[in-house]
């Protein structure tokens, strides 16, 4: 994808460009520490979503979701964080059978969004190397 205007950097369509560009205000240097973190800090949080989630513990399950849905929304995935309150919710409201179908949708979603979020990372590096 081409950014079609100089010195700015276009985020990708799966992403809340408004809301990120509103976040960061230009400042891809920025940008790129958040995306960063995003990716350090995804495997540990979904491992705690991942044993919360085996061990049947529903308490500790919405726990982790709810960090996990802060981190997707940082980097402008407002379509996984509005999943992820709906996951939270029916922690609440929903035996551990009948989760299952929603937590598969999660960790799908998750997968695609690391991979986004992996390229974008290396998109934000190139994009801050030229502007050097």
């Amino acid at each position: 994808m081409k950014d079609s205007t100089p010195g700015k950097f276009v985020f990708n369509q799966h992403l809340d460009a408004r809301f990120l560009d509103e976040l960061f205000d230009g400042d891809a240097v920025y940008a790129q520490i958040v995306f960063e973190d995003f990716l350090r800090d995804l495997p540990d949080y979904w491992k705690d979503v991942d044993t919360a989630y085996l061990n049947q513990d529903l308490r500790n399950l919405r726990t982790s979701i709810h960090k996990c849905k802060t981190l997707f929304g940082y980097v402008g995935f407002s379509d996984i964080q509005q999943l992820c309150q709906e996951f939270e919710n029916s922690c609440s409201e929903t035996s551990y059978s009948g989760l299952e179908a929603g937590y598969r949708v999660l960790v799908q979603k998750k997968e695609e969004a690391r991979n986004i979020i992996e390229t974008e990372y290396d998109r934000l590096k190139l994009f801050n190397a030229a502007d050097s």
